[in-house]
């Protein structure tokens, strides 16, 4: 078994998709508390919600202003790179209306259709997306955008801001549209 260098093993660490995965894991469990009016209370359901929405826009605002520029900039991944985009603007919109709904049958409705959907979303970005992302890129490249991906995370997470997509984009933009 051939022994990787220290850099190769931190290129796979910090590869973004990887790293995605990993932030999907406890919205997934909370995914599953959200819709399951039969098993949980409408409590249990508000509190999955408080800790689930802004897990969600601190995984997606990155993910959009890293992966999805990254792919939109890619002709083979730029419809999925949209796709993302526009998944996402409907899941942030759908819950700033969960928070403002006082009827708690039309919260319970909400609710479930957003997890449904971020549940879906996950499965399809994957299944299908991230194979597809991981054909029509290097590991370098991944591990970069895994990079930005982190640090973006922490500014938002810290500042509740990130930097100006235009940014972003014409650093990814330009370096693949090279290849």
């Amino acid at each position: 078994m051939k022994k990787q260098s220290s850099y190769e093993m931190q290129s796979e660490e910090g590869d973004i998709l990887d790293l995605i995965i990993e932030d999907h894991k406890p919205l997934k469990q909370l995914i599953k508390i959200m819709k399951d009016a039969d098993k949980y209370s409408i409590g249990q359901r508000r509190d999955a919600f408080e800790d689930f929405a802004p897990l969600l826009t601190i995984h997606a605002k990155p993910e959009e202003q890293s992966l999805y520029i990254f792919m939109k900039s890619d002709n083979d991944t730029i419809v999925e790179g949209y796709e993302g985009d526009v998944e996402h603007g409907i899941a942030e919109q759908l819950m700033e209306e969960i928070k403002t709904t006082e009827n708690e049958d039309l919260w319970s409705a909400r609710v479930k259709v957003l997890a449904e959907m971020v549940e879906h979303h996950i499965e399809e970005e994957e299944e299908e997306m991230f194979p597809d992302v991981r054909k029509n890129s290097e590991l370098a490249e991944r591990a970069k955008l895994g990079t930005l991906y982190m640090q973006l995370k922490t500014q938002f997470d810290a500042e509740g801001n990130f930097m100006p997509v235009d940014r972003v984009s014409e650093q990814y933009a330009e370096r693949h549209m090279q290849h």
